[in-house]
């Protein structure tokens, strides 16, 4: 007789409709316990909740004595939770609704086989009221769906002002929630402006399927698929690829049915091929297999292996692309022997092992009555891959009445949004003619919303942000406990023109050492100020080491640091800001020394595996930065993995953008031409695309100069950012410019837009719309505070995929410039966001002289906290340095660079031209590096994956860690040889690539 020992988990829930937002601090009743296990034990876990309402509890009462059960006495409508294990011991975990009071209830333990007898060990219930369910619901949403958010508010000097009225609109979402569309909605303008109203995501409902797009061999037709991307695209709503198989036999097409052995073969890997090329790169997912749980149309005919082929295939086709499985009867219920979670968790599992790329879990979500505590402990046990998991196709049975379809939808998506897990939310809702839909509406014909759809709204309203008022109020505890500040105690000194600033008073502090310093200010006596730390020693003098606008009424976090060439036996750090009466308080200071090779260190494992870093950092995340794990596999035609054969790997493409400026001069010099491209992957204009360039007199347009440079950067797969549109320097805008106003100059900013952008939409990276505008005003002075808002709007509809950036000196560089501190920049940039424009990264020039690296991440950390990628634009090292002096600057700022999280792509402002360069040349005139050279070739070099050789093990594999970028894989195996390329993009997940000989 075979034994198998379970632990189960149930959670019973009455359904709730009180909704709740905060899991407050005087909270006492029960947290819910996300744990789940998918591996078999030897030893059964101990019980959740400590048992619950189980811990006294012992088997009874059912007559066969076969069957484990509890006899439960008054049981209330509440939420449950019950916990087994089972086979080894494995674990199961589920839930049921109590509708109402029970005063005697038995759960059992039952399997299907009579001749197997069941054990149960550390069970587990526990009831939730409904408000603690929602509670605890609600608690998961404000940690995984909101982040907060601090808005400082100036004036036109960078004075901060109390009392302003503050509004907060937020203009798009960042979590995925759609509909199915279909056919219908192309043309049908009141449907798609309903759909855009509420949904940033969609799926098409059968046109991507194969019987849609082949309904006869060769006979392809994508005219409707192209027609809804064209509608998906405008609207710059995301999209799934659904699907490229159906499992199901009667859900494919007659002519694939009477096929067989090569020419089956030859017909799947054509339509994996045909689809994949076509819609390379449109569909954020692509749904592989299609229920292949419940049916096996193509594993009957081509063997076992068929969907760890078309997962092969499908990754060989696109590498980029995002492969999902999709399933039903997982989440609805556990009754399906077909499909339970542990099978799909095997399966899952089985695909991965088989080197394939499974990148996320597909859940339909076609329910009749959900069981919502059965759902969440499902999507715990699925959770534990370690993959994101999307619900697909949610609906509700049309067999039940439209009122209540509506209830059980809430409580669906509820706990879908809730569960960590979840990464996006689809609704399988296509409106057909007469109002028909698969299984459930969300409107009528005439767009007036069902039940149903009155609930989506309700929580589309709900989860977006509406009004915030407030600073905030207390401050954060001391980073690094406090370093060495954590037992200083400030001082008053005098310091200048003013009577007395706050200070600590620093001894013995080592040289050859770098300090990371941070604290929380508050000011009385003025509104708002900028707050300056600065320190003093014997031998050195920082006048600035960080800086924050402070306001009265609130605290604000100053971050930054410095540097001791030499010991110091007695250092002031200060505090002071341009008025005397102004008095600062201070709280939750901190200084922490680094040695040159710790802060080497630090950047090191932070290219490697970095914590994403925080300027407030109460909250860290582990992800990779700039290399990745992968593993190859290789075996011979049969699928038998090859032990000894011999691999040679090289990268031959980088992922992380490095480049430099260009300019005319590089047009037709070949030795300039090689020696650019042997080093960069990126390129930026240095002056070719600015106004004054491209139209020197009005309407005398000429782009000759930068369509020439576009063909070079074209010719040599460079990526290229647009710099700039406007540059707001009044000295460098065109002289004919100067003298316009009002609707002249309105006319002419336009048309610059349009001639610019239309001209080279989809050309380079980036476009620098707005340069330099905290320092300079030209536009704003004459067109109004809206201008640059004006020009982002107008540039994001002449190329609504354009990616726009600001761009600024003085950031990064220094702390020392008034006009362009880091929270100045955050200001503005949250300034033209809160007016509805699209800003999608932010751009440091770097024009240093003496860079201070703590300073640098300090910045680079604040910003970081608006979630926007970073780049470093323009950098140099002042020309007054020697050039070994530059040399050893430059590789201070770069490594600062690479190694952030937020920095996504550097650019060097080193254009050579005849007079050599702006501040910093990389070489001579002759390409003989000059040591500023040396050192971008040794990062270079250091940056990037050295060829590797070696061989597989005995189970066919080799694997390694390399830089982001294309790999050339050569692989030997006796007479054999094969080569192959891959690409390592970023993720926490290994990369597997599967190689045949």
């Amino acid at each position: 007789m075979k034994e198998r020992m379970l632990k189960l988990h149930f959670t019973l829930i009455f359904p709730c409709t009180l909704a709740l937002f905060f899991l407050a601090n005087s909270y006492d009743g029960p947290l819910y316990d996300s744990s789940a296990y998918t591996e078999c034990k030897e030893h059964p876990e101990d019980p959740l909740y400590n048992g619950g309402n189980l811990q006294d509890y012992r088997n009874c009462c059912i007559s066969d004595p076969s069957i484990p059960s509890f006899m439960i006495n008054n049981l209330s409508t509440a939420f449950y939770t019950l916990s087994a294990k089972q086979g080894c011991w494995s674990f199961l975990k589920g839930g049921f609704v109590l509708d109402s009071p029970s005063k005697s209830s038995i759960l059992y333990f039952k399997d299907n086989g009579k001749s197997t007898n069941v054990s149960v060990a550390s069970a587990s219930l526990q009831p939730f009221s409904e408000e603690q369910w929602r509670l605890n619901q609600q608690a998961i949403i404000n940690r995984e769906h909101k982040r907060f958010v601090t808005v400082h508010v100036s004036n036109l000097h960078g004075e901060r002002l109390v009392g302003a009225s503050i509004t907060i609109q937020q203009i798009y979402k960042d979590f995925p929630i759609g509909s199915a569309i279909a056919a219908t909605i192309i043309g049908n303008l009141p449907y798609q402006s309903w759909f855009l109203k509420r949904f940033n995501a969609a799926v098409f409902e059968n046109e991507l399927k194969w019987y849609a797009t082949e309904p006869e061999p060769g006979k392809i037709n994508y005219t409707l698929a192209d027609q809804m991307l064209e509608f998906v695209r405008a609207n710059q709503i995301t999209t799934r690829g659904h699907n490229i198989f159906w499992e199901d036999m009667d859900y494919t097409p007659a002519w694939v049915k009477k096929l067989e052995g090569p020419d089956l073969q030859q017909a799947v890997n054509s339509r994996i091929t045909s689809l994949m090329n076509r819609f390379r790169e449109e569909f954020i997912h692509w749904d592989v297999s299609n229920e292949m749980l419940h049916f096996n149309f193509y594993e009957q005919r081509l063997g076992p292996n068929a969907t760890l082929d078309f997962f092969k295939t499908a990754h060989q086709a696109d590498p980029l692309a995002t492969l999902f499985m999709n399933e039903f009867n997982v989440v609805e219920t556990c009754n399906d022997g077909n499909s339970t979670v542990d099978d799909y968790v095997r399966r899952l599992r089985e695909l991965k092992a088989g080197g394939v790329t499974m990148d996320g879990i597909g859940l339909e979500g076609h329910f009749s009555v959900p069981n919502p505590p059965l759902i969440r402990a499902i999507l715990d046990k699925l959770g534990t891959l370690g993959l994101p998991i999307w619900l697909t196709e949610v609906d509700i049975s049309h067999t039940i009445d439209k009122q209540t379809q509506g209830v059980y939808l809430e409580q669906v998506l509820r706990e879908g949004y809730s569960h960590q897990s979840v990464k996006g939310l689809m609704l399988w809702t296509a409106l057909h003619p007469e109002g028909k839909c698969y299984q459930m509406c969300l409107t009528d014909n005439n767009f007036q919303n069902l039940p149903a759809g009155e609930i989506v709204d309700k929580l589309l309203k709900e989860w977006q942000t509406g009004i915030v008022e407030g600073c905030k109020e207390n401050p954060e505890k001391a980073l690094y406990k406090g370093g060495i500040l954590k037992d200083n105690v400030l001082q008053e000194v005098p310091r200048g023109s003013f009577e007395h600033s706050p200070a600590f008073l620093l001894h013995n502090l080592p040289g050859a050492t770098i300090y990371s310093f941070s604290i929380w200010v508050k000011i009385k006596g003025a509104d708002s100020t900028l707050i300056r730390a600065s320190l003093t020693s014997e031998n050195e003098n920082y006048s600035c080491i960080g800086s924050v606008i402070a306001s009265s009424g609130c605290w604000s976090f100053l971050k930054g640091g410095f540097t001791l060439l030499s010991p110091s036996k007695l250092s002031t750090l200060y505090f002071q800001n341009s008025r005397g009466n102004v008095d600062i308080e201070l709280s939750s200071a901190s200084l922490l020394p680094f040695t040159n090779d710790e802060w080497k260190t630090d950047q090191q494992s932070k290219i490697k595996s970095v914590r994403t870093s925080s300027a407030i950092p109460f909250c860290f995340a582990i992800q990779r930065l700039r290399k990745r794990a992968a593993t190859i596999h290789v075996s011979d035609e049969y699928g038998n993995r090859l032990q000894g054969a011999e691999i040679t790997l090289q990268q031959v493409s980088k992922d992380f953008p490095l480049g430099s400026a260009i300019s005319k001069n590089i047009l037709g010099n070949l030795p300039y031409q090689e020696w650019f491209v042997k080093r960069f992957n990126a390129a930026v204009f240095e002056n070719e695309l600015k106004w004054s360039a491209t139209e020197p007199k009005p309407g005398k347009l000429n782009y000759t100069i930068p369509d020439k440079l576009l063909d070079f950067v074209r010719s040599n797969k460079l990526i290229a950012r647009g710099h700039n549109i406007f540059w707001e320097a009044p000295s460098y805008t065109p002289s004919w410019v100067l003298n316009l106003t009002g609707s002249d100059l309105e006319q002419a900013v336009n048309s610059r837009i349009a001639s610019l952008m239309d001209k080279y939409k989809g050309e380079f990276i980036h476009w620098d719309v707005s340069n330099e505008m905290l320092h300079y005003g030209f536009y704003e002075d004459k067109l109004g505070p809206n201008a640059t808002l004006s020009f982002f709007e107008t540039a994001h509809q002449a190329d609504p995929l354009a990616t726009l950036f600001m761009n600024e000196f003085n950031v990064v560089e220094t702390c020392n410039d008034v006009n362009s501190s880091v929270d100045s920049y955050i200001a503005k940039l949250r300034g033209l966001q809160l007016g509805g424009i699209v800003m999608d990264g932010i751009g440091l020039e770097g024009h240093f002289t003496v860079p201070n690296p703590s300073l640098i991440r300090a910045t680079l950390d604040k910003l970081a906290t608006l979630g926007l990628p970073i780049w470093l634009t323009e950098i140099d090292i002042s020309n007054t340095l020697d050039k070994q002096t530059q040399a050893t600057y430059l590789e201070v700022v770069l490594r600062e660079g690479f190694s952030h999280p937020s920095v996504k792509g550097i650019i060097l402002w080193t254009a050579l031209n005849p007079y050599g360069c702006y501040r910093m040349c990389l070489t001579d005139n002759n390409f003989q590096n000059l040591p500023a050279g040396d050192v971008v070739d040794r990062l270079l070099k250091e940056w990037q994956t050295e060829e590797i050789q070696g061989d597989t093990d005995k189970y066919g594999s080799y694997s390694f860690s390399g830089f982001l970028g294309e790999y050339n894989v050569h692989v030997v195996f006796k007479n054999k040889t094969t080569n192959s390329t891959f690409s390592l993009s970023q993720s926490d997940e290994t990369k597997h690539i599967n190689i045949k000989l």
